[in-house]
């Protein structure tokens, strides 16, 4: 799908590294212009400049999506460089690993921010802008746990079927004939926050063990589909919850 993306804005959330920065490459290959946005201004400058050095366009932008006036910073920043996304990528979360009787206010309140209340946000401040162009794509990273929870996922799980949720009844209500909706939902991926996890005595053996494919996935694993859903070819994918887990949920 070389240059089927040319002309093509895509924002993509927490794409400094991992996931969100395999997407962004992979969108950017495709002939779109990456925003790689992260809030951490250093990892998506970098990445952003590996990215032009290939002869791809990209530019970062920084925000922290915990303040609640992020995402009109950023629309605002966008539309005065004349860059308006087409293409909204939700990658962006918090993920913090505590059992139900243990989940802390703090943990309850980041994760919530983040991955509840950053999502409208978003959506409220490039969704009009979507539906005005007569172009858009939405796709929300969610999660194999929304699945196949785990206790130490107690909450973390139910903030992304919540979002979840979301974005399908936007896939539903909005019935706008180039305006899509979808979810790609990673399972066990070999990412900086999954690492350490892994690293832990006996926790990949009994995480591969789960895998029908047996093998751990890559961050590229989820970039692929993710294209194929903001291409033409992929639009009449609406509503659709694609799991990038080698069986994981199964």
């Amino acid at each position: 799908m070389a240059g089927s993306l040319s002309g093509r804005v895509a924002l993509v959330t927490g794409a400094a590294r991992g996931i969100g920065l395999a997407i962004a490459a992979r969108l950017a290959e495709a002939g779109a212009h990456a925003i790689i946005h992260d809030r951490d201004a250093g990892a998506a400058g970098a990445a952003a400049s590996d990215l032009r050095t290939r002869g791809l366009a990209a530019t970062a932008l920084i925000a922290d999506l915990a303040e609640p006036t992020a995402a009109a910073t950023m629309a605002a920043e966008l539309k005065a460089k004349g860059t308006e996304p087409d293409i909204l990528v939700l990658c962006a979360s918090v993920e913090m690993l505590e059992t139900w009787d243990a989940v802390s206010e703090a943990a309850m309140a980041a994760q919530t921010e983040i991955n509840l209340h950053a999502t409208i946000r978003l959506l409220q401040a490039f969704l009009p802008g979507m539906l005005a162009r007569g172009f858009g794509r939405v796709i929300a990273i969610g999660s194999v746990q929304e699945a196949r929870p785990n206790p130490t996922h107690f909450y973390y799980a139910a903030t992304k079927a919540a979002q979840t949720n979301m974005i399908l009844n936007l896939a539903r209500t909005t019935q706008a004939p180039d305006v899509t909706f979808n979810i790609v939902k990673p399972g066990a991926i070999l990412t900086d926050r999954n690492r350490a996890v892994l690293a832990q005595p006996g926790r990949e053996e009994q995480v591969l063990a789960r895998i029908p494919l047996g093998r751990i996935g890559r961050p590229e694993d989820c970039a692929g589909v993710t294209l194929l859903l903001c291409s033409a070819e992929g639009s009449y994918i609406n509503g659709a919850e694609i799991a990038v887990d080698g069986g994981l949920r199964l």
